[in-house]
């Protein structure tokens, strides 16, 4: 198996090109010749079925996207099934297996290899978006923006929702425990000190509060922590767990002591902080739309704001980051149209309204020069890229996070202690990549 070298993804990443407006991509390459409706010669028609997860602003931004693309191409009919988040693998996979895969899916990236060492997702090829090669595409998008959708050299999907983590937090919540709105903390040192004063006596109201029982988010929320350290999650060379040394314990440690895990929303963690239960959330640049979609009252800017990720005092500045990817199935029934569809989401001025809608950035040249990439969350993801941790990249990546996710849910949960955790989750990893 051969993963993206994570020092490869953040070089890339860092130089973000500043110049240019977004670059339109125009269908004009060859479909495939065994494709049974659409090509290239007689333009996108038929079916196109779309399985992604399921997010209020988004889903309401991209129904009326469906609308405009059918509106100028009747022949083309797209059929999207909106999945909660929670049950979109389980769901994929099933499909997989059965043979009966839906034509394009959002698929996190982190899984990338997983279906793809699997033979379950169609290679990209830059002939469908008008491109003569890979590099001409690639030029169109932000530097090293296809590495997290790259397995074993070859690319499998175009890059939305390009995101690093950072601090969100409520500005009334903070003004009523005595807090300047104004400076929000930015050590993880601080971000225990206010926590303390968020907290009521009960602990139905509290400071920052971890999205929980989700892999992605255990990962996206511990890897500043372990990371900021100088440790890590697992050593991907020697493919073994590393959480029981000095950094992995003070990271457990830490993690255990926030938050109130007895708090519960149909949203988890967004939803507590959206109605104010939780002063503080680590979260992406999809949470400036998120949260008033969520809670109407809550306005950003007045209600809540967002910070550059925190770091611990004296050490180097590390946050996590992911990216969503547009991926069609080997097995699809409409791979040119598929595509065509996608391509033309990037067209135009529909990242600009795709950003402005939804908060989800697609990383094409030049996106930080938007007309709705001025404000303040797109700055702070701007200036986090260039010291961005993606995690760990390998076919094993659900079984590895989900042991990471059992070990911190036992911390939170006052179940084991940091050491008996960290213990459990690298004889797991040991067992997990044998």
């Amino acid at each position: 198996m051969s993963a993206i070298p994570r020092r490869d993804l953040l070089r890339g990443a860092a130089l973000l090109t500043l110049g240019g407006a977004v670059s339109q991509l125009t269908l004009t390459g060859c479909g495939s010749a065994d494709q049974p409706v659409g090509s290239s010669k007689a333009g996108p028609q038929g079916q196109v079925v779309v399985w992604m997860h399921e997010e209020p602003a988004n889903t309401k931004y991209f129904n009326a996207k469906i609308a405009e693309y059918q509106k100028k191409y009747p022949k083309v009919s797209i059929k999207p099934l909106y999945v909660p988040i929670a049950n979109l693998d389980t769901k994929l996979s099933t499909a997989f297996t059965t043979g009966a895969p839906p034509d394009l899916i959002k698929v996190g990236a982190w899984t990338l290899a997983e279906r793809a060492s699997k033979g379950q997702l169609a290679p990209l090829a830059p002939a469908d978006f008008g491109a003569g090669s890979l590099d001409q595409l690639k030029s169109r998008f932000e530097a090293n923006a296809f590495a997290a959708l790259t397995y074993e050299n070859q690319v499998y999907g175009t890059p939305i929702d390009f995101n690093s983590v950072h601090l969100w937090y409520r500005r009334d919540r903070f003004e009523q425990a005595g807090l300047d709105p104004d400076k929000p903390p930015t050590t993880w040192e601080q971000i225990a000190e206010y926590s303390q004063k968020l907290t009521n006596a009960d602990a139905s109201k509290v400071g920052l509060q971890w999205q929980l029982a989700d892999n992605i988010w255990a990962m996206l929320n511990f890897i500043p922590l372990i990371r900021g350290l100088g440790g890590q999650i697992i050593d991907e060379s020697s493919r073994r767990g590393t959480l029981n040394t000095p950094e992995g314990i003070k990271a457990l440690e830490y993690y255990g002591s926030l938050g109130n895990p007895k708090l519960s929303d149909p949203v988890g963690a967004f939803g507590l902080f959206a109605k104010g239960t939780s002063a503080m959330l680590m979260s992406g640049r999809f949470t400036s739309s998120l949260i008033p979609a969520i809670n109407p009252e809550a306005k950003l800017g007045k209600t809540f704001d967002s910070a550059i990720v925190p770091s611990w005092a004296g050490k180097e500045k590390v946050a996590a980051g992911y990216s969503w990817g547009w991926m069609v199935a080997k097995k699809a029934k409409n791979p040119y149209t598929a595509w065509h569809f996608i391509n033309w989401l990037t067209e135009g001025d529909n990242v600009n309204q795709q950003l402005s809608a939804t908060g989800l950035v697609t990383p094409t040249a030049g996106w930080q020069k938007l007309p709705s990439a001025s404000d303040k969350a797109s700055q702070q993801l701007e200036e986090q890229i260039p010291y961005t941790d993606f995690g760990p990249v390998l076919p094993q990546w659900t079984e590895t996070i989900k042991a990471l996710l059992d070990s911190l849910e036992s911390v939170i949960h006052k179940k084991q202690d940091a050491r008996t955790a960290a213990t459990a989750f690298d004889d797991a990893v040991g067992r997990i990549l044998k």
